[in-house]
């Protein structure tokens, strides 16, 4: 997209970064609110909210994650979606139980609590299959004597097929609440309640509009990331746990904050747990379906995929109690800041 000339000095990458960060933050909330007019004037439900929000917002997770699978930095491309998936929730999850209205956290009604629930097994189930797709990967495993045998190929590919046929089941479960019956529609915001033909066409146009602007800054923004951690002389493995995951995640975490603030705590728990389903089953598995990766950093075996692992059935453990706290946030927030500082140290 640059030159190696225009960000050859830090200053002017860190410049370019901070600017295309602005722009992603304020595009990425107006990108959230014309979704929840447009999903209020067509009686959408939740699950379909948070599914277009996690989709739109985590496309720079999972195209930078295929771009880097494709052309053989199999180590970033994970890192990039594993480390996107332990900020959402760690980071994401963390800071909405306290920018929620509610001072008790993130509560969930009977129906809230039932629907999140199923949306956040399918998360649970995913991250748990794609432990297994990395194990069995070729390279730093514990187990590199098993992948010349032809058994661990067929699990393999089988694994990676399972995997994207739950992610399909998941997507078939949203769209059969499509249409929200009463306790799974939005709550209602101050918008216009009907919509005309031509105002649902250009609310479409404004939503596509907002997302491209928002996707451009990340583009810029991931690039300019790029030249800082090759500055600061960063591993790539690293740069793509720690900064390009963050960077790719921005705009999630202003979906989920904007949805959060507007009191759709149940919208962002589900397009947090949606993001994670996404990110790995087009960031990690469907590359890797037809690309032969190999794993070089053993880390992200026995270090990051648990972590992620072990976030997941934190927060399946509190939905099934119906509300996220602040304390368990705070944990959140405390575990992400020991993650990064372990990562750096070993």
């Amino acid at each position: 997209m640059f030159s190696s000339g225009v960000l050859s000095s830090w200053p002017m990458a860190l410049g370019i970064f901070l600017v295309s960060l602005m722009i992603v933050i304020a595009t990425s909330a107006r990108f959230t609110r014309k979704l929840e007019e447009l999903c209020e004037a067509l009686n959408l439900s939740i699950g379909i909210l948070s599914l277009l929000s996690a989709l739109g917002a985590n496309i720079p997770n999972y195209v930078s994650s295929v771009i880097a699978i494709l052309s053989g930095h199999e180590d970033v491309g994970i890192g990039i979606i594993v480390g996107s998936n332990i900020y959402n929730i760690a980071i994401i999850l963390g800071l909405c139980t306290w920018l929620t209205p509610e001072h008790a956290g993130m509560t969930l009604d009977v129906r809230e609590k039932r629907d999140v629930r199923v949306i956040a097994w399918y998360a649970f189930v995913i991250t748990l299959l794609s432990f297994v797709v990395i194990f069995w990967l070729p390279g730093e495993s514990l187990v590199t004597t098993l992948h010349a045998s032809r058994f661990s190929a067929i699990l393999l590919s089988l694994t990676r097929v399972l995997v994207l046929g739950i992610f399909g089941a998941l997507l078939v479960h949203i769209l059969r609440r499509s249409h929200g019956s009463a306790g799974t529609t939005l709550h209602h915001h101050e918008h216009p309640a009907p919509k005309a033909p031509l105002s649902l066409v250009r609310l479409g146009s404004e939503i596509i509009f907002t997302l491209a602007i928002a996707l451009g800054g990340v583009l810029v923004m991931v690039q300019s990331g790029q030249t800082l951690t090759a500055d600061l002389h960063l591993p790539s493995v690293l740069a793509g746990l720690l900064v390009l995951a963050v960077a790719t995640s921005l705009p999630n975490t202003v979906v989920a904050v904007s949805l959060v603030r507007t009191g759709e705590a149940a919208a962002c728990i589900e397009e947090v747990c949606s993001s994670g389903s996404i990110n790995i089953a087009l960031g990690i598995v469907l590359p890797l379906l037809f690309w032969q990766g190999v794993l070089g950093d053993r880390f992200l075996l026995i270090l990051d995929m648990p972590l992620a692992l072990a976030l997941v059935a934190g927060v399946l453990l509190f939905i099934l109690r119906g509300r996220l706290s602040r304390g368990f946030g705070s944990l959140l927030l405390a575990t992400y800041v020991a993650w990064v500082v372990l990562r750096f140290w070993v």
